[in-house]
């Protein structure tokens, strides 16, 4: 990364911040913010995108994004605690079926807003809807073993995920919505206490580190050195294609970024994680990139750099392909790392990670003109959505947190 590619990405971060910016209207009674200010994803809130959104807003000293999203989309909440992960101003929730639930974020983002205003009373309002979200995922989304599942790969927001798209629905429990739901657990103790709830308090930190060590127990694949996906059908780990960890082909189809969120999330004990990062994550023979960090392992079978993907073998194929998370970088996925790195005493891989996602930014700025929701893994190139905001948003101050060793969410583990 150079100082002209920061300056030209931080100048475009702040020229964009402002376009993305929605007032309220229709079925968002919040103001809100778009991925695009092109003619992709309008007039939509977006759960995971929004609250990524939201750190660099916050970043720049406006968290009440934060508090809009989780307002926005429990003003939709059902009895059953259902809560749509998209709502469209002019049409509404989206109305898919299996019901396409919050991602596991909206407890997070309040527990930031709170902490960063001291608006406690909030805390109190908002607190019995946080509830009856999580307690949906906790009916409907639960797996065995005390885990969570995604009823249709695209949920998770890796659209094409490899670990989970190509296996019936509700056969695979993989690491990465037990990661987010660690850290959705942490964030509800913290605004419980907050919030006057000793109780609650009490209880979402028991279930936190439950979760946790199930995590451990059951998703880390000890023969590849990594956390990996769990096909309840089989009864064993999904790393590979065949029965046992053979250097033959296949032998790291399923090693997809989903794997590695629990570094993000800090459950992984170090000498996990060193194992991991040193065997996958730094290896340019899996996901680091010259322009970031990939999304499935170049040593995969199922690897491309395709604008679509593979496709699905079940569940709807144009949802789940209508954006490729089987080999690009995507700047959530350096970002994530970035600060697994910088937890895991690596600062110097972290920041250099952070200066990846800067330079692929650059690069499309070059080519195109603007961002790009995701980019080759090979070349950098620019490859769907042109005029994309979204997470992309949050290169620049990845770029200072990491060198100022701060995290966003270092206050759930206070």
């Amino acid at each position: 990364m150079s100082i002209s590619d920061l300056c030209a990405v931080r100048n475009h971060i702040r020229e964009i911040m402002p376009r993305v910016e929605q007032p309220p209207r229709g079925h968002l009674i919040r103001p809100f913010l778009v991925p695009s200010f092109g003619k992709f994803y309008p007039e939509t809130v977006y759960c995971w995108d929004h609250f990524h959104m939201s750190l660099r807003f916050a970043a720049g000293g406006r968290p009440e994004y934060l508090r809009y999203l989780v307002e926005n989309l429990l003003h939709h909440q059902t009895p059953s605690g259902f809560t749509p992960s998209t709502v469209s101003a002019a049409h509404g929730p989206s109305h898919v079926r299996p019901p396409f639930h919050a991602q596991p974020f909206l407890t997070q983002s309040a527990f930031l807003y709170v902490h960063w205003t001291g608006d406690t009373a909030w805390a109190r309002e908002t607190f019995p809807g946080l509830l009856r979200l999580l307690q949906y995922y906790e009916e409907r989304w639960r797996a065995p073993h005390g885990l969570f599942r995604w009823p249709l790969a695209y949920m998770s927001g890796f659209d094409n995920d490899a670990a989970t798209t190509f296996h019936p629905p509700d056969t695979i429990v993989p690491a990465d919505v037990n990661a987010w739901m660690c850290l959705e657990y942490l964030a509800g103790a913290r605004l419980a206490a907050l919030a006057g709830e000793g109780a609650r308090q009490r209880t979402f930190r028991a279930r936190a580190r439950t979760l946790a060590r199930a995590v451990n127990a059951l998703l880390w694949n000890e023969e590849a050195g990594s956390y990996a996906a769990y096909d309840l059908c089989a009864g064993r780990s999904r790393f590979s294609l065949g029965d046992a960890f053979v250097d033959t082909v296949g032998r790291f189809a399923f090693q997809s970024c989903s794997n590695l969120i629990p570094l993000y999330a800090r459950i992984a004990p170090p000498d996990r994680a060193r194992r991991m990062i040193e065997r996958y994550v730094l290896n340019p023979e899996h996901f680091l990139s010259p322009w970031g960090i990939r999304s499935l392992s170049r040593a995969s079978e199922y690897y491309n750099n395709a604008v679509w993907g593979n496709p699905p073998r079940y569940g709807p194929h144009d949802r789940m392909t209508n954006s490729n998370w089987q080999g690009p970088v995507w700047i959530p996925l350096c970002y994530f790392m970035a600060h697994a790195l910088r937890h895991y005493d690596c600062p110097r891989a972290a920041r250099d990670v952070a200066g990846r996602a800067v330079r692929v930014l650059a690069n499309s700025l070059r080519q195109v003109g603007s961002f790009a929701e995701n980019f080759d893994g090979d070349t950098g190139a620019p490859l769907y959505c042109r005029h994309f905001a979204s997470w992309n948003l949050l290169a620049d101050t990845l770029h200072e947190e990491v060198r100022a060793e701060r995290w966003p969410l270092d206050p759930l583990f206070e």
